[in-house]
């Protein structure tokens, strides 16, 4: 499963964000790998046994976890984070600077941060989701 966990770190380095949901991770390395039959509990598995390598930060932590929606679905996804530095932090050649300070700083509060906390990770997801809007406004500025 080494191959899995290196596709993980490239897709997490390529994507463009400092973070990404299990789901969009799982649909990327289906994709990456061929491994159709690796599933989200697995996959989270395997990156919470390399916390040398990934965080996998669960807003919904916690015993309002099973609350869940009317029909059934789960109210959200966990995110996960790479550790170790991969490079620029720019994803995307040409990025500019700014979006890539705004990237990599939410990456490492999200490697730094207490992920027992719900409310420090649900602070985290916030400033993911701002940031993503940021780097939208940015981008058509520039």
């Amino acid at each position: 499963m080494e191959h899995v966990m290196s596709a993980a770190e490239q897709i997490l380095r390529t994507s463009g964000a400092p973070a990404l949901r299990l789901g969009a991770l799982l649909d990327e390395l289906r994709t990456a790998t061929g491994e159709r039959a690796l599933q989200a509990p697995r996959l989270r598995s395997l990156l919470e046994s390399r916390p040398d390598r990934f965080r996998v930060l669960d807003p919904w932590r916690g015993p309002w976890r099973s609350v869940g929606r009317p029909d059934g679905a789960q109210p959200g996804e966990p995110w996960v984070v790479a550790v170790r530095d991969l490079g620029d932090g720019a994803g995307v050649a040409g990025t500019p600077r700014a979006i890539r300070r705004i990237r990599e700083s939410v990456r490492w509060l999200g490697v730094a941060l207490d992920a027992r906390s719900a409310r420090c990770v649900a602070r985290w997801q916030g400033l993911v989701l701002e940031g993503l809007v940021a780097e939208r406004v940015l981008s058509r500025a520039a």
